[in-house]
Parts: structure tokens; sequence; C-alpha cells
């Protein structure tokens, strides 16, 4: 039997990823898959002052450290929570407020740094011989986040984009593409093109209908895809005081599970729609996601003989 463990949008939360490696031990499961926003959003400047202290600026308050014990401490809390760091002092600061190109090569350096470290943890902790470990990008991490991932391939870390990857007799297509979104990330397709491209990963299959769709968009007009609706500054839109939500998924990834039927589709993205639905006789599952509380969200799903046995949500 083919037993999952499923999480999504991990976004940089070093807390998060440990805790999905754990999972693979506590669940008992054969199969791990990481699948979509493996990166952070955030570059914390923290600044070394003459007197001898260090300032930052997160968590919606101003942070004074008077120790290198408290400035680590500092750090491994932003760490868990998503956020990256640099050390400057009050002139490097101004520096990188000057130039936005600098801020963009920290960040990405910083992406690449610790990205690598969670995955030499990864192979040092798994035994990736027993039990089998997909790393799948997402819409918001860089084109360079999928070398790293290939890097790793003698170590046993699967990269699945443009190719079936087989578990136990299951098959799996992978797509880290979404439709477009208001902030313009790195891997987003108009619905016709991001169609097409689902197709193709599908066409590889020899039953899509046993097959396992692991997109990073939830499908359309379901409970995997509500999230706050937003004016065109980007505002939650409220009535009396009351966000309203809307519908944001793919209506590709829709059309296309409703046309093969697969087993089950993993799904991400929207981190405030957790939870399961159904698009014909299949069943569409997001995680949901917290990362930014150090909380890990997924699900364990067990597959045998061409048939979905069970499913269900865990967190912790």
């Amino acid at each position: 039997m083919l037993r999952i463990f499923f999480s999504v949008d991990v976004h940089g939360s070093t807390l998060v990823w440990r805790k999905w490696i754990k999972a693979s031990e506590e669940y008992r499961v054969n199969a791990l898959i990481l699948a979509g926003d493996l990166t952070g959003k955030v570059l914390v400047p923290i600044v070394s002052h003459p007197d001898g202290t260090w300032t930052a600026r997160y968590f919606g308050s101003r942070w004074v450290m008077k120790s290198e014990a408290e400035v680590r401490s500092f750090e491994e809390r932003l760490e868990g929570a998503g956020a990256y760091y640099v050390r400057v002092d009050e002139r490097g600061l101004e520096e990188l407020k000057a130039n936005p190109d600098a801020v963009n090569k920290v960040m990405f350096e910083k992406m690449a740094e610790r990205f690598r470290s969670w995955l030499d943890f990864l192979t040092s902790r798994v035994d990736t011989g027993k039990v089998a470990v997909i790393v799948m990008p997402g819409n918001d991490d860089e084109p360079f986040i999928d070398d790293i991932i290939k890097a790793y391939a003698d170590k046993g870390v699967i990269y699945p984009l443009e190719r079936v990857v087989e578990l136990q007799g299951v098959e799996i297509v992978s797509s880290p593409f979404v439709n477009p979104t208001p902030w313009k990330t790195p891997r987003e397709l108009e619905e016709k093109e991001l169609e097409k491209h689902l197709e193709k990963q599908v066409s590889r299959l020899r039953d899509p209908s046993k097959a396992v769709f692991n997109f990073h968009a939830p499908p359309y007009n379901t409970m995997l895809d509500l999230a706050p609706k937003l004016t065109r500054d980007l505002r939650v839109v409220t009535v009396a005081g009351v966000p309203q939500y809307e519908h944001v998924g793919s209506k590709a990834v829709r059309k296309v599970i409703e046309r093969h039927q697969p087993l089950i589709g993993l799904h991400g993205h929207i981190h405030e729609s957790g939870g399961q639905d159904t698009v014909g006789r299949t069943i569409v599952v997001n995680p949901g996601s917290e990362y930014s509380e150090g909380v890990l969200k997924g699900y364990i799903i067990e597959i045998d003989g061409g048939r979905l046995l069970n499913y269900y949500r865990v967190e912790g």
C-alpha cells in the first residue's frame, strides 16, 4: 500500500520543513510530498549600532537586541516564521534601501543557502531508499530552485516536473503553475495555456483515472480556492467589517480533473482554504498553510490496488 504524507506552502519556514521530515516517522508513511512554494517572501535587516545594540523591525514591532545570544534567538525566530535575515550596519542598511537589485541579490542568496541546508538535513534524516521523497517548486519559487532540487537526485530527492513519478504502481503527475494572480509570481499561466500544459502532463499517463494529479493550483469553485476578495490596490474588501471571499482557483485545473477523473487531486496555493471537496468523482484536497506560525498541515493518503482507500487531514 502506498501511504503518502502530502504538504504544501512551507514558504521558508525551517520549523515546518523539519516537521514535514519528521512526519515520515511519526505517521509511518512510505512517501513524502512537499508540493509548492518552498521559499519565503521577506528579508529582514538586523542592524548593528555604534552603542553595541542591534535592531530590527518584524512581527509588527521594533526589536532591540543587546547581545549575540539575543540576536541569534531572534534569527531563529525569523527562520521558524519563514523570513530571511541579513546582518548589516547602519550604512549597509541605507545602501540596501537605495538599491533594490542588491536586496534581490541578497534575498536569492539567502533562499538558496537555506534551501540547500534543508535538503542536506532531509537527506541526513530520511532513508530515501525506503521513503520516496518528492519536492516540487510552486508559483512563488524562482527558477533557480529547480536546479537545487535536481542536484540532490543522487541522494534520492525526486524532482517531479515534466515526467511521471511512479510509486508502488501509482502514477503521479505534477505542475507548479497557477492561473494569474495580482502579484505576478514567477510561475503563472493564462487559463488556456495552463490547460494545455496540464493536458501535456496527463498525456504521459497510462491511465489518468488511476493516477494522482499533484497540481499546485486548486480547482475553481471548490472549498479549496476561497480567498479574500481584493480591491485594485490589493486591500481586502469588507462589508460591515466582515472580509468578503471569492473563488480564485483555476478553471483549467477544474476542467482537466473533470475530464480525466483521477484518484485524487493534491493542491495548495490558497492558504486560507484548507480542506477537501469533490470534482465529479474525484476527491480534491488542500492542506492549507500556517507556515508563519510554524504549524505543519498535511494530508495522509492511502492508495492500494488502484483504489483510494483513505485520506485525512492532520496538523501540528
